[in-house]
């Protein structure tokens, strides 16, 4: 299982980087690193997972989770990139809708 993640901060922007497979294991990391972010004030935050290879309902999760505190917070979660795994899991659970994914 490879996977990468890195954050590069720019108050009160952090775009998060994700590379490789995210799943159940994964998410766990990413939900951490996101919610590190938020409780030290970021309000926008930009993920690119333009190199991840799989997701699965977990990783949904941990973004759903995310945009709800941050809306909570008058912030907001954007994608920069997101990879045709993540497109297909999010169409086939209807997240399409919800997340802008560019």
């Amino acid at each position: 299982m490879d996977f990468s993640l890195s954050i590069a901060l720019d108050p009160p922007t952090a775009t998060l980087v994700a590379n490789g497979e995210l799943d159940i294991f994964t998410a766990q990391e990413v939900s951490r690193r996101l919610g590190e972010l938020i409780t030290a004030g970021c309000t926008r935050v930009l993920v690119d997972l333009g190199g991840v290879t799989f997701a699965d309902a977990s990783a949904l999760g941990v973004f759903a989770r995310a945009r709800a505190e941050l809306v909570a917070r008058q912030g907001s979660i954007g994608f920069l990139a997101a990879s045709p795994p993540f497109r297909r899991v999010c169409r086939l659970t209807g997240l399409d809708t919800v997340f802008d994914l560019n």
